[in-house]
């Protein structure tokens, strides 16, 4: 009788037989293999050599103003206000009154220590500057509702300096009947400085209002 082996134990059977007796395992097929699978190693993150994009701005955050000063925006007439109330400024800190005291020399006082009215010029000069070079920075400007344009606002203070200087010019301090005060270099360059700053702006209402007459 013939007889074959087992493929998987190598069992001797006899020709036919379809399964083992000693392993059991089915003749004419192949033998079972064991297969050991392995998990794939996880991917590894995506690395990106590109940065990261800029976050954006939070929602409703305010951009802030970029400060820089722009002469070429400042017009002509606003120059010549600047330079006439910054001269103003200095001025009345200037000898505006001299008192000849014979061997003793010459005694002065200044617009604002003479006439303590003329603080008011000193507040509105500054008022007028602060406006100007905020514009010029573009940091702020006047509000656009408001009754008096931008122009009437300048003009009404540096008639008010020019009025209040012109007052100071002319009355003198008395000197008590002691003594002859006299005027020192400091008045005059008020009196100019005053009219300066307020020309350019009262000029076009005069040559309007003549032209109209």
């Amino acid at each position: 009788m013939a007889s074959t082996t087992c493929s998987n134990c190598q069992t001797v059977l006899t020709d036919g037989v379809a399964t083992c007796p000693s392993c059991g395992a089915a003749q004419g097929a192949p033998p079972a293999a064991s297969f050991a699978t392995s998990a794939p190693p996880p991917a590894a993150p995506y690395a990106s050599s590109s940065p990261p994009p800029p976050s954006a701005p939070a929602p409703g955050a305010a951009a802030k103003p970029q400060i820089k000063f722009d002469l070429a925006s400042v017009s002509q007439t606003d120059r010549i206000v600047g330079v006439g109330s910054l001269v103003l400024f200095i001025a009345l800190f200037l000898p505006w009154f001299s008192v000849k005291l014979g061997i003793l020399g010459t005694a002065t006082a200044s617009g604002v220590s003479a006439h303590g009215y003329l603080y008011v010029t000193l507040i509105l000069t500054l008022a007028v500057l602060g406006l100007l070079v905020v514009e010029a920075l573009g940091v702020w400007k006047l509000p656009s509702n408001i009754q008096l344009s931008r122009d009437q606002i300048l003009l009404i203070a540096t008639v008010i300096n020019l009025v209040l200087v012109v007052i100071a010019f002319v009355f003198k301090p008395s000197g008590l009947g002691v003594v002859k005060v006299g005027w020192s270099w400091g008045a005059f360059v008020a009196l100019i400085a005053a009219v300066v700053a307020a020309f350019p702006l009262g000029w076009p209402i005069i040559q309007a209002r003549r032209g109209k007459s």
